[in-house]
């Protein structure tokens, strides 16, 4: 693969070695990167008919070469079931478009290095800049669920500043996935 990349891009052996190492390699402190940004892309799922305002948040991200488009339906899936709950009929679903991929690759502002923690960061920029409360659940599949944790572990550091709230998790204090059929 290296080949075929020199070959038809120019790009050489060490340049890529050096794309596929840690962002430490690249001169970035781990989490201190700045650049401006534009917002990500997303998608918001309709929650309820009536389109009452929400007082909770559910952000979906993606996995390695997805978009939010892969999670539209299991969006709207979601959406129904809190809607049928009297007591969570009040979500907002987000479905958010990472770094590079789906609408988000046409951004010109997202620069290296592309990891978790700018990634992560990507999202909580997203946040603010759109003026929305904190999420109360992320929800990441494959690639996407790396970037919900290390987004996790960003607020619960105090990364994204004093407002930033942590998931919610569950009464044993943790975070699952159950899947029915």
């Amino acid at each position: 693969m290296a080949r075929n990349l020199r070959n038809k891009a120019g790009i050489s052996h060490h340049h890529l070695v050096a794309f596929l190492g840690s962002p430490l390699k690249l001169g970035h402190r781990h989490g201190s990167f700045k650049r401006s940004l534009e917002t990500l892309a997303f998608e918001e799922v309709p929650h309820s008919p009536t389109q009452k305002p929400h007082r909770s948040t559910a952000f979906i991200l993606h996995g390695l070469l997805g978009s939010a488009r892969n999670w539209r339906s299991f969006g709207r899936s979601l959406s129904s079931i809190l809607s049928s709950s009297s007591s969570a009929s009040d979500w907002k679903i987000v479905a958010v478009d990472l770094r590079n991929h789906g609408k988000s690759a046409e951004i010109n502002g997202i620069t290296p290095p592309h990891d978790m923690v700018n990634a992560a960061k990507d999202v909580a920029t997203l946040v603010q800049f759109k003026g929305w409360d904190w999420p109360d659940v992320v929800i990441g599949h494959s690639m996407g669920g790396k970037v919900a944790l290390q987004y996790a572990e960003s607020c619960a550091r105090g990364d994204y500043g004093d407002s930033a709230a942590l998931p919610k998790q569950n009464s044993c204090g943790c975070w699952t996935l159950t899947l029915e059929t």
